[in-house]
């Protein structure tokens, strides 16, 4: 029988990890972007499950046109069902305590509002709108300069803070998530901080015991889509009928096995460097990964 990986401790130890790397960046006085945060994490990710049950494949352009652009990440079960989330990373500016960068707007958006005399649309509008089978997500890099006290007050009144432990230790809090409808739903161009909009630990995403109910099974790919449902469904809160709002969407959280062409690509390696970029092009990509879980064992 196979076993597969702890995701839950895993993902934890990542959070501890970019809460220790941004906060001793911050005390050098140095930069630490989100695609470096990005690329490490996967790297991390890869290194800790060689051979133990979980591989990793990824690809980033160079094109400095792309820069802003999202990552996606397909989560899959070997070749055969798969969940995917387009991502925008947003790190913490320590020094006003907030995410400064969250309502960037790309230079295509701002020229097409100055074509059209209409006001630029922001980079979680995009996101929300892409409708490409992936789920919209924003995913926080934090350090020791994250307000947790802040951070925790939208949130005691769920039941996860006793399935989980709470308090949480700050460090898990080192990667955090939200669902780019939360985003949306805050004051755009105001509500940058935490606390300004509901968002967890991003070890939620794969730990079933921090939500009222469990996934229909223990693979990578249920998991993730059982994790982003629940995120989402604590955005839009209990009054919405998630249903007919996720359907608005264009959201599914089930795993399928049609995976987007950019996933086949990726498995063909160098040959198909070429077809890649333009199909990132094409879907305003800057990096892809898939994270697959294989027959191996985690001994």
């Amino acid at each position: 029988m196979r076993v597969l990986p702890n995701y839950c401790r895993s993902f934890r130890q990542e959070a501890l990890q970019v809460w220790l790397d941004m906060s001793e960046a911050e005390g050098f006085g140095l930069p630490r972007n989100e695609e470096t945060t990005t690329e490490e994490l996967l790297l991390s990710l890869a290194r800790k499950h060689k051979g133990r049950g979980l591989n990793i494949k990824a690809y980033t352009k160079t094109d400095e046109s792309t820069n802003g652009a999202d990552w996606a990440f397909w989560f899959a079960d070997g070749p055969w069902k798969g969940i995917g989330a387009r991502i925008q990373a947003k790190r913490l500016f320590a020094d006003d305590g907030a995410y400064s960068s969250l309502y960037h707007q790309s230079k295509t958006q701002k020229a097409a509002s100055k074509a059209s005399g209409q006001p630029t649309p922001n980079q979680c509008e995009t996101l929300l709108t892409h409708r490409d089978g992936l789920v919209p997500l924003y995913v926080f890099y934090n350090s020791d300069g994250l307000k947790l006290s802040a951070t925790l007050s939208a949130h005691v009144q769920l039941a996860w803070w006793h399935l989980c432990g709470f308090p949480f230790p700050s460090p898990d809090w080192g990667i955090s998530a939200a669902s780019a409808l939360a985003i949306k739903k805050a004051n755009w161009g105001k509500d940058n901080r935490p606390g300004d909009f509901q968002m967890i630990p991003w070890h939620f995403l794969v730990c079933p015991c921090c939500w009222d109910d469990r996934p229909a099974d223990s693979s990578l790919p249920s998991l993730i889509g059982h994790g982003l449902q629940q995120l989402y469904s604590y955005s839009m809160g209990e009054d919405i009928d998630d249903v007919v709002a996720f359907g608005d969407l264009g959201l599914s959280f089930e795993p399928t096995d049609s995976a987007p062409p950019w996933v086949g690509l990726l498995r063909e390696g160098r040959e198909a460097e070429e077809a890649l970029d333009e199909e990132m092009d094409r879907l305003n990509l800057k990096g892809v990964a898939i994270i697959e879980e294989t027959e191996a064992r985690d001994d």
